[in-house]
């Protein structure tokens, strides 16, 4: 299997993991309150796997494997645009996972927990399929259609779109 693909199934694991930890934080946020012990950091924590993990993943797929993949397949209506959707639909509930964390961390509670609570939610809904769709459509599509020369070009896009995001 080509390297990249295996980086993007370790990905997957990884945001899997992250997603039961997501399930959790927003267990202990609907029993225990913004105020309970640990809570408001253990949701910090989820927050940085979000951004780490699930981000690069997508950053490297768009700027790598979607733009040499989308040659040979329909980018607009196919399963490439599709995901792609996805992946702006996610960075707006992340956007609200966001906006709700910075208010409970600021001591603003009122409705704050509740709004966390449907991101994540609608987060834990979003990535398992999406995932699936991946791993069962897109990768298979792209193993068998991408020569060898193509495949070059994803992992230097790749090293690109890593190279770009690290910190100056």
């Amino acid at each position: 299997m080509e390297p990249i693909l295996e980086e993007l199934f370790r990905q997957h694991r990884d945001a899997e993991a992250m997603l039961v930890k997501l399930a959790a934080g927003i267990v202990r946020l609907r029993h225990e309150g913004a105020g309970g012990p640990g809570v408001v950091g253990e949701l910090i924590e989820i927050r940085k796997d979000i951004q780490g993990e699930v981000r690069s993943h997508f950053r490297e797929e768009e700027l790598a494997l979607f733009p040499v993949l989308g040659r040979h397949i329909d980018s607009s209506t196919g399963p490439i645009a599709m995901l792609m959707e996805e992946h702006a639909l996610f960075r707006q509930l992340e956007l609200q996972f966001e906006e709700a964390l910075a208010s409970l961390e600021s001591g603003h509670h009122n409705g704050w927990a509740e709004k966390l609570c449907e991101a994540g939610d609608a987060i834990a809904q979003l990535l398992p399929p999406h995932i699936e769709k991946e791993e069962s459509v897109l990768f298979p599509m792209a193993e068998s259609i991408l020569e060898e020369g193509e495949w070059a070009e994803v992992r230097r896009l790749w090293s690109e779109a890593m190279q770009a995001a690290e910190p100056a």
